[in-house]
């Protein structure tokens, strides 16, 4: 496949189905640079119809940095593609994020992120979630991942997994076997959105208040944020923070 990052080929593939219009007002974020003055990439933001942004995050580290939750192993950029939805339908979250390093390694993690307990909402979870099992184990056991273990990651992060969740290495030359698996997870999200109603008041309160809890979480359990901040500086770095809440 042809295709310059992994931001765009999700952003092509969601767009096939659901037409995407460009927030506007951000474009001194599009293209940033490094401290260093080298180019550092951008971040791209996109709304639609039940959907309160799409992220498309690509971040270029020049000659790298070091990644100390990685044993200090050099990375060259990242890419984080996310679909926020609009919390007035009963919809989760789907992102993707990488961190892509200089020796060619390519790590991921990839879940839907929801506003609302799968337990107590048995209905949901087969008519979605059970129909994506079998796709689910294919990619987990696929020759070309290996499977990151459940303690290289925080408590955190534990806490708020899906059944879903994806967390693997592999490498940049491999890339596509990424893409099958984006591929994937946007056609089982844009099933859910198409079906999606509106909700109530209390419900859509209900999804936002567990998704801020959840990012509330995330942001103190931070790994990346300190390394941003030490590669593009506080001004930018505040822009992208903005333009991600």
């Amino acid at each position: 496949m042809a295709h310059t990052s992994l931001t765009q080929f999700c952003f092509e593939t969601l767009a096939k189905e659901i037409q995407l219009e460009k927030v506007t007002g951000l474009e001194d974020i599009e293209k940033v640079k490094l401290l260093s003055g080298e180019e550092g990439g951008g971040i791209r933001l996109y709304k639609a119809d039940k959907i309160a942004k799409v992220s498309l995050v690509d971040f270029r580290y020049a000659s790298g940095v070091p990644i100390p939750h990685h044993d200090n192993e050099l990375s060259v950029g990242a890419e984080i593609f996310q679909i926020l939805p609009d919390f007035s339908y009963k919809l989760p979250i789907w992102g993707i994020n990488s961190v892509i390093f200089k020796d060619g390694r390519y790590n991921f993690d990839t879940d839907l992120s929801f506003g609302f307990d799968l337990v107590t909402d048995y209905a949901f979870t087969m008519k979605y979630l059970e129909p994506f099992d079998a796709l689910h184990k294919k990619f987990l056991t696929h020759k070309d991942f290996h499977m990151v273990t459940m303690d290289k990651t925080t408590t955190w992060v534990r806490t708020y997994i899906s059944p879903v969740f994806v967390i693997a290495e592999t490498r940049v030359e491999k890339i596509d076997r990424v893409f099958e698996l984006c591929a994937e997870f946007i056609k089982l999200w844009v099933r859910m959105y198409r079906e999606a109603e509106k909700v109530d008041d209390a419900f859509k309160e209900k999804q936002k208040q567990r998704i801020k809890c959840q990012y509330d979480g995330m942001r103190q359990t931070d790994r990346m944020g300190k390394i941003l901040l030490g590669v593009y500086g506080k001004e930018t770095f505040a822009k992208f923070f903005k333009a991600m809440a």
